[in-house]
């Protein structure tokens, strides 16, 4: 358990007011509290952190604040800049399944880390790549998903589906969803798939709407490389991957998802329950 925090990174949602005031309040508040705050708006490009007049730092930051929703947690945890930095939300979204903190209640909670410290929890995250015959044409770092949708025309696409070292089947649906633990709550459960505890070291594969199909929703090692082919022809398909970055795909293109050897890391309240945190954005009901 982390409990000595002398510096904090606030990192804010790019090109938001409400948010860029925000992480000044903060910043102050860590301020007199005896912790150095940077400040840092969330853009690959954004200038340095900046540190208070007068501030010194010695060190890296043993925590970043993300001020935003759940994209921006997703946005903050794809860059290099947070890198080896636990990651801790405060929601100024909608659902901020990713964050743990609100608008109304964050002091209250940043004390009780101030004072009790977090707890680390490390997520997994997927490598994905677009092959185009022997060549890579994209690869990036996702944090919840890698979706393969249809664009405009109302068509179905063909997937070779290969799982690790085994050729599964050939599906025909309207897309496909790899998800992993994290990223379960957000398209994979919308598209039939389950929740996943998210500890566990595993992705899912979901087929969107398949078609004269009993593929079925599964769940695999995450040392199990999911290889998506695409097999049929003028389908005008996409690579989606945590909903931020888009990439059109050709008729015979390959889409590679395997684990990363980088991973999220989220810093949590002591006794934080993941159960209640489904109870609590609506996910399940209470008994």
């Amino acid at each position: 358990m982390q409990r000595d925090i002398k510096t904090v990174l606030v990192i804010y949602k790019a090109d938001h007011e409400q948010a860029r005031g925000m992480a000044w309040t903060v910043a102050d508040w860590l301020a007199g509290r005896g912790v150095t705050a940077l400040v840092r708006e969330n853009l690959p490009d954004a200038p340095q952190a900046v540190a208070p007049v007068g501030a010194i730092v010695a060190a890296p930051p043993d925590l970043a604040l993300v001020l935003g929703g759940d994209g921006t947690m997703l946005s903050a945890a794809r860059q290099r800049l947070v890198d080896g930095v636990p990651l801790f939300g405060i929601n100024l979204g909608r659902v901020g399944f990713m964050t743990s903190a609100g608008l109304d209640d964050w002091r209250t909670v940043l004390s009780e880390i101030m004072t009790c410290g977090f707890v680390e929890a490390r997520r997994i995250m997927i490598e994905v790549s677009v092959i185009r015959g022997t060549e890579t044409v994209f690869a990036t770092t996702s944090v919840n998903d890698a979706v393969i949708s249809r664009g405009a025309m109302a068509r179905l696409a063909a997937f070779d589906v290969t799982l690790g070292d085994v050729d599964v089947c050939t599906l025909r649906a309207d897309g496909v969803v790899v998800s992993t633990p994290t990223g379960s709550t957000a398209y994979c459960v919308s598209a039939g798939g389950p929740l996943i505890y998210p500890g566990l070291d595993v992705l899912c594969v979901v087929p969107i709407c398949p078609f004269l199909s009993d593929f079925k929703p599964v769940v695999v090692p995450a040392e199990s490389s999911v290889r998506l082919a695409l097999s049929a022809p003028e389908t005008n398909m996409y690579l989606t991957c945590d909903g931020q970055e888009l990439f059109p795909l050709d008729d015979n293109d390959v889409v590679l998802v395997r684990k990363s050897e980088r991973c999220l890391r989220l810093a949590k309240r002591p006794g934080e329950s993941y159960f209640e945190r489904l109870r609590l954005k609506g996910f399940i009901n209470r008994p």
